[in-house]
């Protein structure tokens, strides 16, 4: 028998827990049609950049999604059984509240382990593929915006005129290329032939020449050199690029490892680590939040409730929302330096846990939940008010 209701808890969370997943990613996913769009028209980018642009942002969104959605489904599946009565059944035969709490324990075990492998893992590949990705899509546009006869300025302080250019090769013929270098130093090339070799790296756009010569002049000393090659390679930077090609990738697409190593290099520089802390150990809290929502969502849930399913959902919002105010408040403080970092991330979990083991304790000995109520009688307010100004 209660292998038989534990099956059935387990099933009664999975559904509202695999549809709330579905549907908060999937608008997630809607904030990103704007961009999209704009790629699809200035890049014209085809069905495979569009499946790897989904594949590289939907962890971004999981992370969030996926205690969300645990939340949701417990609280779903448990004021259902409540409203229903078969909480009540389930405690006749002898079942007590902890009982109860063993499937909603493995469930929550496997949406953390799934979380941490998305934060640990999956989250920092997808941020460095879409940024590969989005640079990909700007390089081919620039590329392929290269006209015969034309002076092209969209790589940083070169201008590119091109006589003859072979549009199903790439190769380009009567080339001229006049760079401003850094400091006072000015280069000049004419090569007879050229070509776009395959790019090693993520922010340039390397331009082979072949028989050509090089002119450059430095203001200094009014020196004037000319080199004549055979081959040269070209380093082409695209303008409005640089954030992409920065030495420093920004903390969401750093791995675990890649976040202790600069936390090390910013406290022997004498830095501040808040920012790298608070980073690092949030890969860690969030999935670790499945279990707080646990703890939660039971009580909560089998309390005696109207118009059970949609009161589930509502409160389910409710708790996120305190939830996500007092974790940003509390890393806010961290980051300014008046908390601990580790603290800072850690707290909003430490205060929930806290809240969830008194509405638990308070559950399993049948006393009424004054929080729970407070927040029920105040959702039946607000839909009551709602009815009243549609009609």
């Amino acid at each position: 028998m209660p292998r038989l209701i534990n099956t059935y808890i387990f099933k009664e969370i999975t559904v509202p827990f695999l549809l709330s997943l579905a549907v908060l990613t999937a608008t997630g996913l809607l904030s990103k049609t704007v961009k999209l769009i704009e790629l699809m028209v200035t890049h014209g980018i085809g069905p495979s950049f569009i499946f790897r642009f989904i594949v590289s942002v939907i962890p971004s969104f999981l992370i969030y999604t996926l205690p969300v959605s645990f939340l949701i489904g417990v609280l779903v599946a448990f004021t259902r059984l409540s409203s229903d009565s078969e909480i009540t059944a389930m405690k006749s035969t002898g079942l007590g509240l902890f009982s109860i709490m063993k499937p909603v324990l493995l469930l929550a075990f496997i949406a953390y382990l799934t979380t941490l492998a998305f934060t640990l893992y999956l989250f920092p590949w997808g941020n460095v593929n879409l940024r590969r990705l989005l640079f990909e899509a700007a390089k081919t546009k620039l590329v392929s915006g290269i006209e015969e006869k034309t002076f092209y300025d969209k790589f940083k302080g070169v201008v590119l005129y091109v006589d003859h250019l072979n549009i199903k090769t790439g190769e380009m013929e009567g080339i001229f290329i006049s760079q401003t270098g850094p400091g006072t130093e000015s280069n000049a090339f004419f090569a007879n032939k050229g070509v776009f070799s395959p790019p090693t790296e993520e922010s340039t756009v390397y331009l082979k020449l072949y028989s050509g010569t090089m002119h450059r002049k430095t203001e200094n000393n009014g020196a004037y050199h000319i080199a004549d090659f055979e081959s040269y390679v070209l380093e082409l930077s695209i303008s409005g690029a640089s954030e992409a090609g920065t030495p420093g990738k920004p903390n969401r697409e750093l791995y675990i490892s890649e976040l202790v190593h600069r936390i090390k290099e910013t406290k022997a520089k004498g830095e501040s680590t808040a920012p790298y802390m608070i980073d690092l150990h949030k890969r860690l809290a969030l999935p670790a939040s499945v279990f707080v929502f646990a703890l939660l969502g039971v009580p909560l849930g089998i309390q005696k409730i109207r118009a059970a399913r949609f009161t589930g959902f509502s409160v389910a919002l409710a708790v996120v929302l305190m939830y996500y105010v007092v974790s940003t408040a509390l890393e806010a403080l961290g980051e300014n330096g008046r908390l601990n970092p580790v603290l800072a991330v850690w707290g909003s979990d430490i205060i929930f846990v806290a809240v969830g083991v008194y509405i638990f304790y308070s559950a399993a000995k049948d006393r009424p939940i004054e929080a729970g109520s407070r927040i029920a009688d105040a959702l039946r307010r607000l839909l009551r008010r709602k009815r009243r100004v549609k009609k």
